[in-house]
This record gives structure tokens, C-alpha cells and sequence, in this order.
């Protein structure tokens, strides 16, 4: 069926007055909504936020302590408000398959042995990087010092001329990358180098700083048993990714007579011989997609489900920082947790029920949004649309545009990919919303988990204000989010929710946008969702 004429006439209202700040100024709900809307304010969301982005999660990595307490916390909401689990057994928690590595301390450590046996072991706790299996190297050491980093240093496809010209074969390389203003991390300034190394059959590589590192190897983490996500998948394929320096550092220069060698690019045979053991285990990780149901209230109706997403995971736990992650997308799941509270406490229940879910895996490539689409806890055919927040709670700011420009902008991403009925339809709410959508961000429509869902042929709509410069950063705190922003884009998206799980038809797939965009979404030929009668 389609989206009624008064829609659309609310819809072209709408978008013509969301291009002005005038709009910001919302309008009540209809009267079948009101009271659940009210049933979230301001404090509610900045004490779920500040829970999701605090030091006990530690940044919710996947396969990561900090991922499984978000997870049972975020259970034991859903469980709260009275949602049907539908995750597996009768539980919120649908497991994904993700395996992680844990480093072993007593079997992990760097020796160095002098021509005249002195020694100096630097054990695990001395050390710092990332380990994605056992490694075990040993050889003779070579300093090798490469000039600051410039910009694109470190991903240029020109081999560097100074390794170029050095034998490293069968060698341990201590390698230093001088700081300058565009070498903003060790891993970042040698990625170019260590896989260059590595193809010239280097035994090892150990990235050597002037401070002090410390706190061990952290293992690493991925999808499914044999195979891990794009980033793991580098890291088992390069060499192993460790940091020594400080005092230590210090000392193995001055073991190798060499204490001015980091003044000036170029290469130093050290004289000692260097011993590189790594040893992990690999195991399964408690990894979940968090899912819960609002059942509808026409058990006359077919079984249908409108859909509400976030992703509830971050960069986690890295070394001795975490990425607190309050904007991405800390902000998004307040916003999913504030919506089902939202139709939980309004007194009349859609027609059709609801299925939330917070996934876990989207910073790792949308994993486990990806897993749900595929073992989809309810038919896919039964989902009329999936409605995702990611990063609601900024106000967007860039090199153009400060967020004072930004106070009521609103990103929506992907509505017209599927169904101008679904686009129709959140113009339609902006009415009462009052945001000045804008739709330059069509470029991040792979970057979050509806795409998933629009790959199924799925209506979807994301929503999205904006990146900022705390992006992936440990400086994303929920301190600078803008709460009363972040509440109302949970309304807008509980007002477009309660339609969709009321209004007596479905947003409808258009053929012609299917077949435009279906190979670039890789969808199956015949979409999940009804499909408009061709005209």
C-alpha cells in the first residue's frame, strides 16, 4: 500500500522548512504518542550515556570485559522495560561468532645478548603493541632510524630508500621513526616500513621509542573462528607489532655502543643478538548481538516488526587507553534504549511489534549486524523497516562549518535507496521534529549496520548528525555531547517508529530504485520487502 497522499503533502511541508533554523522549535506528537514521549527526559539519557561511556566498560571492544558488561547491561534494561528476549534459548543475547587472543606474560618477552654475554631481557609488562598469534624471531639487531613521518608517510606505495638499501634478511630491526608533527602514533608512522621489512624477509621487527612504553601485549579480536576481521587479518599477515623503550631502550643502546644512533636517519649493526618470543592462545570470545521485542497489540495482523539498531560497541581498550566512545555510539544505543522506554510506557501499543537490537562488531566491518541479517530472529520478509542511530549526540563541526552552525542539523542517510515511502514518511514527522535535514552524508551509507539491512531489501532510514573532532578519539566524553539534541532525535525516531507499527500499509520497495542500487548493495535479485507494482 502506499504512503498516503497527507504524508507526502506533510513531507513536502517538511522538507521545504527543515532547511531553516526556524524549525527547531518541536511540536507535540500526536495524542496516541504523547505520553510515551514524555516518559524519557534529558537526565534519563545522560545517565544511560555516561553508564555505556564509562571506565568500567572501557570503551565496549568487542570480545573485550568492557563489551560483555555493556551487553548484560543493556540485557538487563531490555528486561527491565519487559521485552520479549529474542536473542538464542529464550535469552536478549544472539552469540556471534568472534574469537579472541590472549597474551601469555611468562612466555613473552625480548632478550638482547652482547658479544661479551651481557644480557638485557625486557619482559612482558615492559612492553606494549598487539598480538594476534605466537611469534618467535632471533637474530642478529640492526637499528634502523627513519626520518619524521610526513604526510601519507607510512601508507605511500614508494618503498623507503633507506630500507631499500639495507640486507635485513634473517635480522631482528629495531626500528625508530623520528617524531614529528604528522607521526601521531608508532603503528601509524611504521606501517609502511614494517610491511616493507617484511617482504624483505626481515626475522622480526621491534618498534624502539625514546619514553617509556609499558603495560604488555593486548591479544586481538575477530569474527568467527578461521577468520578475523580486515584489520586482525593485517596483523596476522605482518610482523609482530611490539614496542620497547624508556630505560630500557637506554640501556640497550649503551649495550651496543650506540647511544647517539637515533639522532639522524640511517642504519647501525648493534653487535648483540636479539630473541623475540610471543606466545598466545586463542579462544572464543562471550560476543552478542543484544535483541528484544515489543509485541504489537493486533494479533490480528500478520506478524510484523518495525526495527530499531544501534551499535552498541567502540575501539575498546588499547594499551593503556580506552576510547570511551560516548558519541559513537554510545549516543545511539541511549537513543534505542530511550525509544523502546518510549513505546514501553506509552499507554496505546502499536499494531505491529518492535524489534530492538544493539549489535556488537560494526567498528570491526558491521559484523554482527551482518550475522543478524542472517539468522534473523524473525522472518526478514516480516521487517517493514529498520530505523539505525549512529553518533545522534554532536553537533556536526568541521574544517567548513563550526557546531554552532550545526545546533539543529540532522543527517538522514539512505531513505531514498529503497523506498520513497520510507523517505516520504521521515519527512513527514520532521513536521513535529523540526530539524533542518540535510543529505550530504550519502557517502557513510556503508559505514553503519542498516546497510545490512537495505542488502536484504529492507526499507531503512539512518540517522546521523555528524562527525567531529573527537571521532574515534579518547577524547569522545560524554561530557561534550549535546543531550537535549540527543533526545530529540530519539523522539523523531519513536514518532517514525510508532507510524510504522500503525499506519495500515508498508513502506514499499520501488523496482526501479532496487535495480539502480541492488548491485552496489549486493542484494539478492527479489527483495525481503514488498515491492511497488511497476507503473
Amino acid at each position: 500500500m502506499r504512503v498516503s497522499s497527507a504524508i507526502r503533502h506533510l513531507a513536502s511541508v517538511s522538507a521545504l522548512a527543515g532547511f531553516g533554523l526556524a524549525q527547531a522549535a518541536t511540536q507535540p506528537l500526536p495524542p496516541d504518542r504523547a505520553e510515551g514521549a514524555a516518559a524519557v527526559q534529558v537526565e534519563q539519557c545522560k545517565k544511560w550515556l555516561g553508564t555505556l561511556a564509562s571506565p568500567e566498560f572501557e570503551g565496549r571492544g568487542t570480545g573485550q570485559d568492557g563489551f560483555r558488561k555493556a551487553a548484560e547491561w543493556m540485557r538487563d534494561r531490555f528486561q527491565e522495560l519487559g521485552l520479549e528476549p529474542a536473542g538464542d534459548d529464550g535469552t536478549y543475547f544472539q552469540a556471534v561468532p568472534w574469537s579472541v587472543t590472549k597474551v601469555d606474560s611468562e612466555k613473552t618477552f625480548l632478550e638482547f645478548v652482547a658479544a661479551d654475554g651481557s644480557k638485557l631481557t625486557v619482559p612482558h609488562d615492559r612492553l606494549e603493541g598487539q598480538a594476534s598469534q605466537s611469534f618467535a624471531a632471533n637474530g642478529p639487531a640492526i637499528l634502523v632510524v627513519l626520518p619524521a613521518a610526513e604526510p601519507g608517510r607510512g601508507r605511500a606505495a614508494e618503498p623507503d630508500p633507506i630500507l631499500a638499501a639495507l640486507d635485513v634478511k634473517g635480522k631482528v630491526v629495531l626500528l625508530h621513526v623520528q617524531p614529528g608533527q604528522q607521526a601521531r602514533n608508532p603503528q601509524m608512522a611504521s606501517f609502511r616500513a614494517v610491511a616493507q621489512l617484511r617482504d624483505m624477509e626481515a626475522a622480526g621487527v621491534v618498534v624502539l621509542e625514546k619514553g617509556d612504553v609499558g603495560g604488555g601485549l593486548s591479544g586481538s579480536s575477530g569474527a568467527g573462528r578461521g577468520g578475523a576481521n580486515r584489520a586482525v587479518r593485517g596483523a596476522r599477515i605482518s610482523l609482530a607489532s611490539v614496542r620497547m623503550g624508556g630505560a630500557d631502550g637506554t640501556k640497550l643502546l649503551a649495550m651496543a655502543k650506540a647511544e647517539t644512533a637515533l639522532a639522524k636517519p640511517g642504519a647501525t649493526e648493534l653487535g648483540v643478538t636479539a630473541q623475540v618470543s610471543i606466545e598466545v592462545n586463542s579462544t572464543q570470545a562471550p560476543v552478542w548481538n543484544v535483541v528484544g521485542i515489543l509485541r504489537g497489540s493486533d494479533t490480528g495482523l500478520p506478524a510484523e516488526f518495525v526495527m530499531v539498531g544501534s551499535h552498541l560497541d567502540h575501539l575498546g581498550r588499547r594499551g593503556r587507553e580506552y576510547f570511551p566512545g560516548a558519541d559513537d555510539d554510545a549516543s545511539g544505543s541511549t537513543g534505542v534504549l530511550a525509544v523502546a522506554t518510549m513505546l514501553a510506557k506509552n499507554p496505546v501499543k502499536p499494531k505491529r511489534s518492535v524489534l530492538f537490537a544493539t549489535f556488537c562488531g560494526e567498528e570491526a566491518g558491521l559484523v554482527g549486524s551482518a550475522y543478524l541479517a542472517d539468522h534473523s530472529p524473525v522472518p526478514l520478509t516480516a521487517i517493514v523497516g529498520e530505523l539505525q542511530m549512529d553518533m545522534i549526540g554532536r553537533d556536526e563541526e568541521s574544517d567548513r562549518e563550526s557546531a554552532k552552525d550545526n545546533l539543529n542539523t540532522l543527517h538522514l542517510v539512505g531513505t531514498e535507496k529503497l523506498s520513497r515511502d520510507m523517505h516520504a514518511l521521515c519527512l513527514a514527522k520532521n513536521s513535529a521534529a523540526g530539524f533542518a535535514i540535510e543529505w550530504d552524508e550519502e557517502g557513510v551509507f556503508f559505514r553503519s549496520d542498516h546497510a545490512n539491512f537495505a542488502k536484504k531489501g529492507i526499507p531503512i532510514a539512518f540517522f546521523f548528525t555528524g562527525f567531529h573532532a573527537d571521532y574515534h578519539k579518547v577524547t569522545d566524553t560524554p561530557d561534550k555531547i549535546n543531550y537535549d539534541k540527543l533526545l530529540r532525535v530519539a523522539r523523531y525516531v519513536y514518532d517514525i517508529a510508532f507510524e510504522l507499527a500503525t499506519m495500515p500499509g508498508r513502506p514499499l520497495v520501488d523496482p526501479e530504485l532496487w535495480e539502480e542500487n541492488r548491485k552496489r548493495l549486493q542484494g539478492v535479485e527479489t527483495p525481503a520487502a514488498p515491492m511497488r507494482d511497476k507503473k
